[in-house]
């Protein structure tokens, strides 16, 4: 009769840490697209069908007061006729931040390079990253046009992990209205 007892402290245990037990994520707040919010906007107004495009997310501004480890990102509402999902965090120190980038950018500019999507980047409270996630999408027919919602950060602060929708305008095609 001992085995009553112990599956009801672990029915319990999990009832009450709920979603970090399970390793789902909870809804988060401690981004800030650096201002840029449902603002933010980046396309490219001609493109070609196979074509790989990088768009950039809305830069991140850590708003809580405890540090967060960004995981990773994606892309958020995208057509269903575009091809997505390689992520890159490249790390732009102080230089200026390229907005978008096709393929061939990662191979003729240096500081393109440096990947940092292989590990968590740490952001401290109140503080501005300098690593910008950028996501990759491909129309797969030349009527490929269309637009997507923004980018979806997954990061861990304390011992829970989150996920956060940051809004912005990504498209391939004239821009929407």
């Amino acid at each position: 009769m001992e085995v009553r007892p112990i599956a009801a402290v672990a029915a319990v245990t999990l009832l009450v840490l709920g979603s970090t037990a399970s390793g789902a994520a909870a809804g988060g707040r401690a981004l800030e697209g650096a201002g840029a919010g449902s603002h933010y906007s980046l396309g490219f107004e001609t493109f070609e069908a196979g074509k790989g495009y990088w768009f950039n997310c809305p830069p991140l501004t850590n708003v809580s007061s405890v540090p967060v480890d960004v995981l990773g990102a994606e892309i958020l509402g995208a057509p269903a006729h575009w091809r997505t999902g390689e992520v890159r965090a490249v790390d732009f120190g102080d230089d200026s931040v390229a907005l978008g980038a096709v393929d061939a950018t990662f191979d003729t500019e240096p500081l393109m390079r440096n990947d940092r999507s292989k590990s968590p980047v740490r952001i401290a409270p109140g503080e501005r990253s300098t690593v910008h996630y950028m996501v990759r999408v491909e129309a797969r027919s030349a009527s490929g046009a269309g637009a997507a919602e923004g980018c979806r950060f997954t990061y861990r602060s304390g011992h829970r992990v989150y996920v956060e929708e940051l809004g912005a305008n990504l498209y391939l095609g004239p821009p929407p209205r």
